[in-house]
């Protein structure tokens, strides 16, 4: 396990913690020195990992505003402070905008958008009431960026809007926070090694009815078969995300071919500032 510099005696909150990226963060902050409090809405899975890297845990839905703000508050009075977030939890939900329901919407932008308000919030809050410095790490994607062409014909509409709205947040609370000490920067890792899609169906509440099924008859032989290729280890994809944290980056991708996206995506941007020339 890589140790990080820049997190000893650090006090850290890692929700979205029973698996994946999550529970890596968490194992490599303990690892750099940090005292870290792990939550999670898979309770099982939270208590496996919590006893394995021996931190403490409490299960929380981060859709739920109230719980959210009693769960920061016990990690504080448990760990003795508090100054780092890894607002990490998150769900992925396949399909079209033009034919997503709202059942489908309510629960993904319940977690992946207002989950990390929901965080960020009593957070900062605790932070400004100490007066300390303090660090945000947003779990976003490589769908923050662009909308990646490898999976494109996937229809991951939703989950690009939500995850475009976390490096949004990002970059709002990040002008808010500079003068407070305060950093933020945003994870946008491509794939990891993490389950993501197993653990959104699963944990998903039974009032949003059925998860509908990732369509990739549109997606090409080879890309599909190259996939595996791509995926990183969530230690890997945690350990770029923490030096990029301790750097100060806004934004964190743990995958080089990101790069062609984003190009891709601005000279899109830039070529429409060509009728005003």
């Amino acid at each position: 396990m890589a140790r990080v510099e820049g997190f000893e005696g650090r006090y850290a909150l890692v929700t979205g913690a029973a698996g994946g990226i999550g529970a890596a963060l968490a194992e490599t902050l303990v690892d750099s020195g940090a005292s870290v409090f792990v939550s999670d809405i898979d309770g099982a899975g939270l208590e496996e990992v919590a006893a394995r890297i021996g931190a403490a845990s409490a299960p929380c839905d981060v859709s739920d505003e109230e719980a959210v703000a009693e769960l920061v508050e016990r990690a504080a009075s448990e760990l003795g402070g508090l100054d780092l977030l890894c607002a990490n939890a998150g769900v992925i939900v396949p399909g079209s905008i033009l034919e997503t329901r709202r059942e489908d919407a309510d629960y993904l932008l319940g977690v992946n958008v207002w989950g990390v308000v929901n965080s960020c919030r009593p957070f900062v809050r605790r932070l400004r009431e100490a007066g300390r410095p303090g660090k945000i790490l947003l779990t976003g994607s490589e769908h923050s960026l662009s909308n990646p062409a490898y999976l494109r014909s996937a229809k991951l509409h939703l989950y690009n809007l939500s995850k475009h709205a976390v490096l949004s947040i990002g970059d709002s609370l990040r002008a808010e926070l500079a003068s407070e000490d305060i950093g933020v920067s945003v994870l946008c890792p491509g794939p990891v090694e993490s389950g993501l899609n197993a653990n959104s169906e699963a944990r998903r509440p039974t009032r949003f009815g059925a998860q509908p099924e990732l369509d990739l008859s549109g997606v090409d032989r080879e890309t599909i078969e190259g996939l595996g290729d791509l995926y990183m280890p969530a230690l890997q994809a945690a350990e770029i995300a923490l030096r990029g944290l301790a750097a100060g980056h806004l934004v964190i991708p743990t995958h080089g071919f990101e790069r062609k996206d984003v190009e891709a995506r601005y000279a899109d941007i830039l070529a429409g500032f060509e009728l005003l020339d």
